[in-house]
């Protein structure tokens, strides 16, 4: 991944358009073009990306950064989702020291704070216009920044840690212990006796927890459709999402919806 863009810092960028892509659908390739507009992409699935003549690979917990000006080609394994924003930079003075960004970067460790910052820009409508640019000034920044030394604890056993990142980046997508053990180099039992341990959950239970904790803030912090927060999370069967929320949080996801919707005072779209 040596492909880098030198990206102007000097100003607080403006968010243009942001929101959560879904593709991989009715396509395996995306052809793109933004002509003034910079492009965030983090990522949650596997894929490629054609740029500036060069094929890079698309991981979960990778971040994408494209320019203006520059035609891509996404190719798809199949149904991806990923939080995407459309910037605009400020005017570079002259002199002005220009941050190098990496096009493709492995995030690692900081993927799950990094991605969790990232979405509340994209997902809370009532943020101020100065707020929305202000951090995500400050995520740019970090993705100029080296990656901090690995080894840091977190209190977590190493399996946990590493299964734990991985849900969190694959909420979409269907996790199954097995291959999350497999993954973290541990046995099916063993995985889950430490979750049972240290987060005092199955690893089952922490899935869904997640991924109702994940609905919840979709349905009441953006106004994507309700059959898109439902696949965000991993459960597309919309009946069976209807359900889960009903019996887990008291209310259909349209009845809580409205009720987020009342309060902040934002229309449904």
């Amino acid at each position: 991944m040596e492909l880098h863009f030198s990206l102007p810092l000097q100003e607080p960028p403006t968010p243009v358009a942001l929101g959560i892509g879904v593709h991989g659908v009715q396509s395996r390739t995306d052809r793109y073009l933004l002509p003034e507009l910079w492009c965030l992409h983090l990522y949650g699935y596997r894929g490629t990306l054609l740029l500036n003549g060069e094929t890079l690979p698309i991981r979960p917990g990778f971040a994408g950064l494209t320019p203006p000006g520059h035609p891509v080609v996404y190719r798809y394994e199949g149904r991806s989702a990923h939080l995407y924003v459309h910037f605009r930079c400020g005017p570079v003075a002259d002199g002005a020291l220009l941050s190098r960004v990496p096009a493709m970067q492995d995030l690692g460790e900081r993927f799950p704070a990094f991605y969790a910052a990232l979405e509340e820009v994209v997902l809370q409508p009532t943020l101020p216009a100065y707020r929305r640019q202000a951090r995500l000034w400050d995520l740019l920044g970090q993705l100029a920044e080296p990656a901090p030394t690995r080894g840091a604890t977190t209190g977590l056993h190493p399996a946990v840690q590493q299964t734990v990142e991985r849900i969190e980046r694959g909420l979409g997508e269907p996790l199954r212990v097995s291959q999350l053990a497999f993954d973290a180099g541990v046995s099916y039992s063993y995985l889950s006796r430490l979750f049972q341990a240290e987060l005092g959950v199955s690893v089952i239970g922490y899935i869904a927890a997640r991924r109702l904790e994940k609905a919840q803030l979709l349905l009441t912090q953006s106004t994507l459709p309700i059959k898109t927060v439902a696949s965000a999370v991993g459960m597309p069967d919309l009946h069976l999402f209807n359900k889960t929320v009903r019996r887990s949080l008291g209310v259909s996801p349209r009845a809580l919806r409205q009720q987020a919707l009342r309060s902040s005072g934002v229309s449904e779209e």
